[in-house]
């Protein structure tokens, strides 16, 4: 078997467990039982099971990661209002669509991983940071093209963008609740996002 195929079943077998059991009670051991390996063909791969947590994540985001730098490669320019409308939708719809396929990979590592130690916390920020920036760059060329406003900061925005996605993903990925139409749950983040939320109308107002 190819070196990196028998890499990624370690790693499949290791989030299958970390996510069914909780990282704590999961060791080389038990990953390599479900891999059907020996314990020594662990080490041939991963450091130990810690680094190989930090190898995990970072192959499980890279395609979340991807989907943002590739609309920055590819945005068609000029940006105009709609089509930036049209893009920030379409990369949300994209990354919400994924996520609804792992929930349960996705629970763990949203929601446990940070909780395990002081680097795994720094690790998750970090990524959080790292997927700001990817976001930010998308929105660098609306504002090169005069559509956002030069006064906007676009550090913020892009952490606004990345933290209304994992707001939506929050209780889907912890409680099972369902998303509905993620088309146009995509829509309103990008209304939310370019535009501002809207404030309720009084009905004595109306």
């Amino acid at each position: 078997m190819a070196r990196a195929s028998r890499r990624n079943e370690l790693l499949d077998a290791a989030l299958a467990e970390w996510a069914s059991r909780g990282y704590a009670a999961i060791g080389v051991k038990e990953i390599t039982a479900r891999a059907e390996v020996s314990h020594g063909t662990f080490y041939n791969y991963f450091e130990n099971r810690r680094q190989m947590l930090d190898v995990l994540i970072q192959r499980e985001m890279a395609d979340y990661l991807e989907i943002l730098s590739a609309s920055a490669r590819d945005i068609a320019r000029p940006v105009t209002d709609d089509s930036l409308h049209a893009e920030i939708t379409r990369v949300s719809s994209e990354i919400l669509r994924r996520a609804l396929r792992e929930t349960d990979d996705l629970a763990f590592i949203l929601l446990d991983v940070a909780g395990i130690d002081d680097d795994a916390l720094q690790g998750q920020i970090e990524l959080f940071r790292d997927a700001g920036r990817r976001a930010q760059t998308i929105l660098a060329s609306a504002v090169a093209d005069g559509v956002i406003d030069e006064s906007v900061s676009l550090e913020f925005a892009g952490q606004a963008w990345i933290s209304a996605i994992l707001g939506l993903l929050a209780p889907v990925v912890a409680d099972g609740r369902d998303l509905g139409d993620i088309d146009s749950v995509a829509r309103v983040l990008a209304d939310a996002l370019l535009h501002g939320v809207p404030v309720p109308v009084p009905d004595d107002a109306a």
